[in-house]
């Protein structure tokens, strides 16, 4: 589904700005009455049979634009509660030195899966207490971090019931026109839009719009309608690994390196966005500027346009194919591999079938002779300790994804020092098996 982004025409009445504005600062302030409700009663979703008697109702706001709102905030509260795993608890689960391996899985089951009751999940099984103190995690502001807040650039969601669109019938002053609601009931506003290329026919829209404030000017944003048929990777063709590196984007199991020139231009980028960042955090300055706010966006575009191009790559190199990617935990990671990596996953899973695995000491490990050590790999280079094994460290990581997503030994919710005794034992054991045949033939 492709979105197509729309501003608001500069010759645009104020007064028509002036309504959309304060229909913005309505819907703000609901959506955000609507999640402070559900945080304080520590509720993970509502049901839409039962948000008009939960949710409190508001004055100003109509009946079709006050479910809209309901809808967007349930769903910030379920994007927040399913984020905090990766961004908290998975650490706060590996400082729980009380806690044994199994306790531990059953914690990252909860996270991972967001379980709520105890019982079964796949060959295990997962307690009360686990899921009991899981839960007490999350709704723990000093654990879990603030709630969500909406921020100046929220967009409010319009849905069919409360906008309109389509191409003007005098096309000698504007294009296209979008009629939405506003504060006062039975009222629309009619807003015209600026010239965009890629708006030709109504039909191949979506009807709802996201409309949103970019730097004191409205912008909205149309979708086209996808396929009714959902694509089927059925990944048949065999499997490939993916590593993505620190200084590219991605390395194959087989040896090939994509975006070795991406690096420099994004750490000059992104220097600068943390430089702008810490001297406002000096200032306590709590709002974005729009100058960082416009380097921001260039980052992500930058991002999002280099993983696009690279998952296109990989896709036609490998038609057909399953890739094997890392289920990183991003704590504590900086720079390119922290964006590029979720980037270049939600890409990839758009366009193949992709499997996740547990990445503990995957660049680490030598995939000839298994000997696991942190002095092997020194940056892009790697030199196994052991066997004398030389490579490129990411392409390495890639092949150890690859032998993992066959290895049944090792789950992805496995603890990482788990991992590392799991394969120390496995290399000692090849180690002694290959001795003892040496001396046999001696002998």
């Amino acid at each position: 589904m492709k979105a197509r982004i729309v501003c608001i025409a500069e010759e645009v009445n104020t007064g028509k700005v002036f309504k959309l504005d304060q229909l913005h600062l309505a819907y703000r302030s609901y959506v955000q009455s609507c999640i402070d409700q559900m945080i304080r009663d520590k509720r993970i979703s509502v049901l839409p049979s039962d948000r008009r008697e939960y949710f409190p109702t508001s004055e100003i706001l109509t009946s079709q634009i006050l479910k809209n709102a309901q809808m967007h905030a349930v769903q910030v509260v379920e994007t927040w509660i399913k984020g905090i795993y990766g961004r908290k608890l998975r650490r706060q689960i590996r400082l729980q030195e009380n806690l044994t391996d199994h306790q531990r899985m059953e914690l990252r089951c909860c996270g991972k899966y967001l379980v709520k009751k105890a019982g079964k999940l796949g060959k295990g099984s997962i307690t009360q207490e686990m899921v009991d103190l899981y839960w007490s995690w999350v709704w723990d502001p000093e654990v879990s971090g603030r709630p969500p807040e909406v921020s100046e650039d929220f967009p409010i969601w319009m849905s069919e019931m409360t906008c309109s669109f389509g191409p003007s019938e005098d096309a000698s002053y504007f294009s296209w026109w979008l009629s939405a609601s506003c504060l006062v009931p039975r009222k629309t506003v009619k807003i015209p839009l600026a010239f965009n290329p890629y708006l030709k026919d109504v039909e191949g829209l979506a009807k709802t719009v996201l409309a949103k404030k970019r730097e004191g000017r409205w912008t909205f944003q149309f979708c086209e309608k996808g396929s009714e048929e959902e694509p089927n990777f059925d990944g048949s063709q065999g499997k490939v690994g993916v590593d993505v590196g620190l200084n590219s984007i991605a390395a194959t199991s087989d040896g090939r390196i994509y975006g070795k020139r991406f690096k420099p231009g994004f750490d000059k980028l992104y220097q600068r966005v943390q430089s702008l960042r810490a001297n406002r955090q000096r200032q306590e300055l709590k709002r974005d500027s729009r100058r960082l706010a416009r380097l921001e966006t260039k980052l992500s575009g930058m991002i999002k346009t280099a993983t696009g191009m690279i998952s296109n790559q990989l896709v036609k190199s490998f038609p057909d194919h399953t890739f094997v990617i890392e289920d990183l935990d991003l704590e504590g990671c900086r720079g390119q591999k922290r964006f590029a990596y979720r980037a270049l996953q939600h890409s990839l899973s758009h366009k193949a079938k992709i499997e996740e695995v547990n990445p503990a000491y995957s660049s680490q490990r030598c995939p000839s002779c298994g000997h696991v050590s942190r002095g092997n790999r020194d940056g892009i280079k790697f030199h196994c300790q052991h066997c004398g094994r030389k490579g490129h460290s990411d392409v390495v990581g890639g092949m150890n994804l690859l032998g993992r997503s066959e290895d049944k030994q090792i789950h992805s919710c496995d603890h990482y020092s788990a991992v590392k005794s799991f394969l120390r034992e496995r290399y000692l054991r090849k180690r002694n098996s290959s001795l003892g045949r040496i001396r046999k033939k001696a002998l």
